[in-house]
């Protein structure tokens, strides 16, 4: 039991958020929940079984989780929500890099009034220049974020995924004035990071004509602004669309990467070296809930290899799921992103090494993998994706197994590009042809993929407790099939050759 204790400590955790974080919890509820969790301690002092102690560290788990969401804003603070649909001008700080839109750009501004702080969204005009950390004075009329209807038939619920970062109310059309530039380490720091993106991005528009642009600019940095309407829905369709939004998938890639180039250093300075870039790399792209994933697992990846210690991935994925609960405890019922990452990481650790064996007849080790890592992750991620985005898409795993492929080599030519459009314009399309080419690979299969007859189609709404049969029903054949497999190479002959090698 002890090497399940952690999971299901980390599990009552996780409950306590995602129920507190759904319906207000009385203080009754958790003054019930620590009544049991000492009964149960008394109760293992009379006798001594492993599991009473156990079953009171989950319920104090539990009650952690519901206390942390207690502790952090989940509405707009009364001072503001008087003037909710009304012209008001406010004074803040821009506490995110600029998302820029085909026809506008997302701000994030954490104002204050009357002793009173939250962060409002602020879209303006893509010609108002606006940096990270500068204080400016916003004007405009403050509404309520609200949800609406997709394509296919489902509620986003754009007040929770605003939530999720802070944010509680909205101002359209805002007409924005600076204020006093950045000040501070952080925010000049954080601010020439932007800037070099922002550079690399023009570099990138030198070197690729679009929607290669854009295209490249979503695989290295996240993103899919330029990509148009009509190609962005092909990537939907042919669920490929994590490839541009920076996916754990991107860093990994950008992760081995540099330990490649750092092999000629030491394990320590090259882990060092590796977690400073991978870092860079993560804030760079805007921090999206799935790169921080990847970036913090790849963290502790390094520690390990560092340290000369054994790296359990899955502890490394619970544990870096619970710092960033710690952190922002609305992640996990208000950001779609973090739990498809998470479950998709753990479809990975669970299902591959019950998937690849079975898949000998694939002789190329690259090819084997491929295919056992796409196919899992699908199934793992497919119940939740089918409840919250309602589309079904046939050709999502053959399409990812033609282009998953090719995304090391275009990212890797995308960055040259890109440098190159910086520092040497006249031969930056020349430097672009082979990101040209990848890219246009990329662009040709999402496209054929998603026009192809019934390549998808909607699912019909249905309630969330299905999600959790279907998450059940996988959980259980999972346990089977590990449990089968531990009994039959504890079965298999020994070959004592291996050891001495």
């Amino acid at each position: 039991m002890r090497g399940y204790t952690f999971f299901l400590v980390a599990g009552g955790f996780a409950l306590g958020i995602f129920f507190r974080s759904l319906y207000v919890l009385e203080l009754p509820i958790m003054g019930f929940l620590i009544f049991g969790a000492l009964v149960m301690g008394v109760a293992w002092l009379f006798v001594r079984r492993p599991s009473y102690v156990l079953a009171s560290l989950v319920l104090v788990a539990t009650v952690l989780g519901m206390a942390r969401v207690s502790i952090i804003p989940m509405s707009l603070p009364n001072v503001f929500a008087q003037k909710l649909d009304s012209a008001i001008s406010l004074t803040g700080t821009v506490v995110a890099a600029p998302s820029i839109r085909e026809r506008n750009q997302h701000i994030i501004i954490a104002v204050s009034k009357e002793n009173e702080h939250t962060r409002i969204l602020a879209i303006t005009s893509l010609a108002q220049s606006v940096r990270y950390g500068e204080r400016v004075r916003i004007y405009g009329k403050l509404t309520k974020p609200k949800p609406f209807s997709t394509e296919y038939g489902r509620s986003f619920r754009y007040d929770r995924y605003l939530a999720a970062k802070g944010v509680f109310a909205l101002m359209q059309h805002a007409s924005l004035t600076e204020v006093a530039p950045p000040t501070g380490v952080w925010a000049r720091g954080y601010g020439q990071l932007i800037g070099i993106k922002q550079s690399f991005l023009y570099g990138l528009g030198v070197a690729l004509p679009e929607p290669a642009a854009s295209l490249a600019g979503g695989l290295v940095a996240g993103g899919t602004q330029g990509l148009g309407a009509s190609l962005l829905r092909d990537f939907i369709r042919s669920g490929l669309i994590h490839i541009v939004v920076l996916s754990g998938y991107n860093v990994m890639i950008v992760a081995e990467s540099v330990l490649a180039a750092l092999a000629f250093l030491s394990r320590r300075r090259a882990a060092v070296l590796a977690a400073l870039v991978i870092g860079v790399f993560v804030l760079a792209a805007g921090a999206g809930a799935a790169s921080i994933r990847a970036g913090i697992m790849a963290m502790f990846a390094l520690l390990a290899r560092a340290t000369g210690r054994t790296y359990d991935v899955t502890r490394a994925l619970v544990l870096t799921a619970l710092l960033m609960l710690l952190w922002n405890p609305l992640l996990l019922t208000y950001s779609v992103g973090f739990d498809l990452s998470v479950i998709a990481t753990l479809g990975l650790i669970l299902g591959m090494p019950l998937l690849e064996p079975r898949l000998a007849f694939i002789k190329s080790t690259f090819l084997r993998e491929t295919f056992a890592a796409t196919t899992t992750a699908q199934i793992a991620v497919l119940p939740l994706l089918l409840y919250v985005n309602g589309l079904f898409s046939l050709v999502a795993l053959p399409a990812n197994l033609l282009v998953l492929p090719a995304v090391p080599a275009a990212m890797a030519a995308s960055a040259l590009a890109g440098f190159t459009g910086l520092v040497a314009p006249v031969l930056a399309p020349i430097a672009g042809l082979p990101a040209y080419v990848l890219l246009s690979y990329i662009t040709r299969v999402v496209h054929t993929a998603s026009t192809l007859p019934l390549a998808a189609f909607a699912v019909p709404s249905f309630s969330f407790v299905w999600v959790t049969g279907a998450y059940a029903l996988l959980a259980f054949f999972a346990y089977a099939l590990i449990r089968n497999k531990k009994s039959t190479d504890a079965r298999a002959p020994v070959d004592y050759t291996t050891f001495l090698k």
